[in-house]
């Protein structure tokens, strides 16, 4: 949907309350972002949305500010959660907590978190006390809804956030427990970088006649340059250090697919004397806490990590990334390159790419729509994976027949218009 004319392409255009405006202004808030603009008109006026865009677009905001507004204007007493944000991570919740909170600092709204990886004990206390808004992640809420520190019968507002990593993680089950303790009478905001099958029919499940906002979410940022490094297997970790010791200037998040693969890059480029933050499921939450700090702050040039990082991160000043493994999926690209490029900054996304992972590439180049840009080192012996997988396609066709059928490319999930009933759509829009 094209943004409301009406609020000028900024936040003070928006119908806030004073003290709100304020908190947003020192937040440093100026120009609407295209997701901003076309969902807070209709989530302000209490309306379900369907917001579907890229990370690092915006989207918190799009539904913070609704949330503050609503509760700040109809104080509550009784001290139970009003608003509830759903998160897949530890790390996504803890930042939307405090996005929260300082967009909400001269608001008598009060803010708490619940998440794993931490003692429950101070949650509980924060509950105790009384909070107007629980961004929390599904396991740890619902531990706190079985002991009775949690209820969720006041519910008024129900966010979830990056749908699709919450089904993609297998939370869809404490989803559903979630959803037959809220009420059934409230607004309910669902915000998705995709739009697989499941998210589909847990959208349409969830939401009445939502406002759907789809700004091409199933591509990534036009402000990225997409480069893909052929190299045989046994270079990888040669062709990685040649191009982060390339450039001595800016930051770079390198994905891996495994824990193990992680620590091993990271011991690599330690033992160069690059600065390095690692950043995987098993490390402790405050461990976790300490990599990402050292990383925004730059301590650490380089954060190492798994797809635990392609979500909710919001880093400044991320001059690449680098996929040293090559993503198992589509989505998963278009999530790991998002920590680059955001809030329309230019970014790049280097992947490195061996002959088993042809049909990785293919699929991404499929879902994007457009064929990476091939980039060789000189001093790497070059590798053409198109024409080796052609020359091994060859030599598996039966010999009659005048050759085998040609296996075809696997292309990458495009996600389908979302169809939640009833829901007015408003045109989809992709930036140019």
């Amino acid at each position: 949907m094209e943004p409301d004319p009406a609020l000028s392409g900024r936040f003070e255009g928006l119908d806030l309350l004073p003290a709100l405006q304020q908190g947003v202004q020192e937040a440093g808030f100026v120009e609407l972002r295209p997701i901003q603009a076309a969902a807070l008109p209709e989530a302000l006026r209490g309306r379900d949305v369907l917001g579907l865009a890229r990370t690092g677009t915006g989207k918190t905001a799009a539904f913070a500010l609704p949330i503050l507004q609503r509760l700040e204007q109809r104080p509550a007493s009784a001290g139970r959660p009003r608003a509830l944000v759903l998160a897949p991570t530890r790390e996504l919740a803890r930042q939307i907590e405090g996005d929260l909170a300082a967009l909400g600092r001269h608001l008598t709204v009060r803010v708490a978190s619940a998440y794993g990886g931490v003692k429950i004990d101070r949650q509980r206390e924060a509950l105790d006390a009384g909070c107007d808004v629980l961004v929390a992640c599904t396991g740890r809420l619902l531990d706190l809804v079985r002991e009775g520190a949690c209820d969720l019968g006041e519910v008024e507002v129900l966010v979830l956030d990056e749908a699709d990593r919450l089904l993609d993680m297998g939370f869809l089950p404490d989803v559903r427990r979630i959803l037959e303790r809220v009420p059934a009478d409230r607004q309910t905001m669902f915000f998705s970088a995709t739009m697989p099958e499941a998210v589909q029919a847990l959208a349409q499940g969830v939401l009445t006649e939502p406002e759907i906002i789809d700004l091409g979410h199933t591509r990534p940022a036009e402000t990225i340059e997409h480069s893909l490094h052929p190299v045989r297997s046994t270079a990888r970790s040669k062709l990685l250090r040649s191009i982060v010791e390339s450039d001595e200037e800016g930051s770079a998040i390198i994905f891996t697919r495994t824990k193990q693969r992680a620590k091993q890059v990271a011991r690599q480029l330690e033992k160069r004397g690059h600065a390095v933050a690692l950043l995987h499921g098993d490390k402790k939450q405050g461990a976790r806490d300490r990599a990402l700090q050292g990383f925004r702050d730059g301590e650490s040039r380089f954060l190492v990590a798994t797809d635990l990082a392609a979500r909710g991160l919001d880093v400044e000043g991320v001059a690449r990334v680098v996929n040293f493994d090559v993503p198992l999926d589509p989505d998963t690209y278009v999530h790991r390159i998002g920590r680059t490029g955001r809030a329309e900054r230019t970014g790049e996304a280097i992947t490195i790419a061996s002959i088993d992972e042809i049909d990785q590439v293919r699929a991404i180049e499929s879902s994007i729509g457009a064929r990476i840009p091939r980039k060789y080192l000189s001093t790497f012996a070059p590798l053409d994976l198109d024409a080796l997988l052609d020359e091994a396609e060859g030599r598996k066709a039966p010999r009659r027949g005048g050759g085998g059928a040609r296996r075809s490319s696997a292309a990458g999930a495009q996600a389908a218009a979302p169809g939640a009933r009833g829901g007015r759509r408003r045109g989809s829009r992709r930036r140019r």
